[in-house]
């Protein structure tokens, strides 16, 4: 019987270690923050407020350190897109989620904060820095987990 109990206690464990993750979730947002790096004061200035719609969509195929992600904008009218095939990814000691992103020789990094409900995109970068940050705001109950 002890056999058996173990032999089952192994299957689940190696069961849930060998899942693949598959998954694909989008979050929506109609409130942005954009800023922008100052050279001379070394740090980010506040550049607006926008009251637009946008969608962050995280597609992770096989494991969470493979996928893409997309992020759809409008600004003032046009709609935007940022795209980028997932690198890295990590949680911190905050909890907060970490995607690497890069597309052809661009780079760019989403940070999932789950307490505040908001996602930063950091993308533009230089050899020290991202130039150029967005901190969307999340609209309550629109995160979608799809198929």
């Amino acid at each position: 019987m002890k056999k058996l109990a173990l032999l089952f206690l192994f299957l689940l464990v190696f069961s849930k270690l060998s899942a693949q993750v598959n998954s694909q979730m989008r979050y929506h947002s109609d409130e942005r923050t954009y800023y922008v790096w100052n050279e001379e004061k070394q740090d980010y200035d506040f550049k607006e407020n926008e009251f637009e719609h946008s969608i962050i969509e995280i597609r992770e195929i096989g494991s969470r350190t493979n996928g893409y992600v997309a992020i759809t904008l409008i600004d003032d009218g046009k709609v935007r897109l940022y795209h980028g095939s997932i690198k890295d990814y990590k949680v911190d000691d905050n909890n907060e989620a970490t995607w690497s992103i890069f597309s052809k020789n661009k780079r760019g990094k989403l940070i999932y904060n789950e307490k505040k409900q908001t996602f930063s995109f950091s993308f533009e970068s230089d050899e020290k820095r991202y130039l150029k940050i967005f901190i969307f705001k999340l609209k309550e109950g629109t995160v979608a987990e799809l198929d």
